[in-house]
């Protein structure tokens, strides 16, 4: 049921870009299209209960990786999956999240229409995403459905024609959450609470297609 969930996300995700695309029809003077492969680190945040947060950290215990559409060279759309795992040496216990987000794209440059020529080399992205979290703790056959709402800042270094870094430092809102970290169920009846998690990623971006540069890159003279 999962994987089938997560299935349907993903198409649908894929359809609302699909329509995006077919709904600009004119030649643009930019590649729109990228591709984003992102690990790092998390830090969750709450809930605390049966856990000492700081412990279930996790570096490089989550892999990232989405698909961007640059609807104009200041605004896109994305989608994101992300595989993020929580655990402690010392606790038998963890938790795993497999994530499914859609959401906005705005290159903070361009908004604040700021000048200078280092922004044809360094960028800042800030993006606000939607989704759903399928948790599956240690000890449980269920899975725990939480609703998600992420917003971050995106930092990024142009190192070629169609190659860029770029960090992700971003906060993820956990709605209705009912499992701590270390995979317990935070309340014996079920009852949910609202958590969060802190995320610090480092990745890659590719931009493909036949013009010079990317939108996030292009600058009319």
């Amino acid at each position: 049921m999962k994987f089938l969930n997560i299935k349907i996300l993903s198409i649908t995700a894929f359809l609302l870009i699909g329509a995006a695309v077919s709904a600009q029809n004119y030649e643009r003077p930019y590649n729109p299209w990228s591709i984003e492969v992102q690990t790092g680190y998390h830090i969750p945040a709450a809930p605390s209960d049966f856990v000492k947060l700081g412990d279930y950290g996790g570096a490089f215990e989550q892999f990232q990786g989405g698909v961007r559409y640059m609807i104009s060279d200041t605004y896109g759309i994305r989608a994101n999956y992300s595989f993020l795992k929580f655990e402690n040496s010392d606790n038998p216990g963890n938790i795993k999240f497999n994530r499914v987000t859609i959401g906005g794209v705005a290159n903070l440059w361009k908004v604040g229409n700021i000048k200078g020529d280092f922004k044809k080399t360094f960028g800042l992205l800030f993006h606000l995403d939607a989704g759903v979290t399928f948790a599956n703790p240690t000890g449980s056959k269920g899975t725990d459905h939480i609703g998600n709402i992420i917003g971050g800042l995106m930092p990024q270094v142009k190192i070629s024609k169609n190659f860029t870094v770029f960090a992700d430092l971003a906060f993820q809102a956990n709605l209705k959450q009912h499992y701590a970290y270390n995979g317990d169920l935070i309340d014996a009846s079920y009852e949910h609470k609202t958590g969060g998690l802190f995320n610090f990623g480092i990745g890659l971006s590719y931009s493909f297609g036949k013009r010079d540069n990317h939108a996030d890159w292009y600058y009319e003279d």
